[in-house]
């Protein structure tokens, strides 16, 4: 199974092979600017398994609470988010969800940062959280949240 997403302008489209139904969901300040959003949901999958068309910009967050430097990836003509590389996780990309072109089936599996969430935002799925990092180890199998 896979599953397809873009950007806004649709300039950067993708594919992703072997998509999982669980997101990693997180709160960290430098997310909620670069989105202009209360958190961001990912999904991450290894970088073999996305295939983009287009070429995206990136940003290096360097200034993040973990120390990780996060390579931020966009549309340089609608300004899309479209996915992140943590530097303790280089292998692995975490798409952004409202770039998905089909979210049905996805559900939230952990809450990062959320020390760092705002106060008006209640998580009520059940899913764990965890204030600060949520000890990724991404590489070794793609499960747990965060980006920072």
């Amino acid at each position: 199974m896979s599953a397809t997403g873009k950007c806004l302008c649709g300039r950067i489209h993708y594919t992703l092979e072997h998509p999982s139904s669980a997101l990693d969901v997180c709160h960290c300040k430098n997310c909620q600017r670069q989105s202009g959003a209360a958190f961001v949901p990912f999904l991450a999958i290894p970088m073999a398994e996305l295939h983009l068309n287009g070429s995206p910009k990136a940003f290096m967050d360097d200034d993040t609470e973990s120390g990780n430097t996060v390579a931020r990836y966009f549309c340089g003509d609608c300004g899309s988010p479209v996915y992140v590389v943590v530097e303790a996780a280089p292998n692995t990309a975490y798409v952004a969800v409202g770039t998905l072109d089909d979210t049905h089936d996805l559900t939230p599996k952990c809450h990062g940062w959320t020390a760092s969430k705002q106060g008006w935002v209640h998580i009520a799925d059940g899913a764990p959280q965890h204030e600060f990092e949520p000890h990724l180890q991404p590489e070794a199998a793609v499960t747990d949240a965060g980006t920072e």
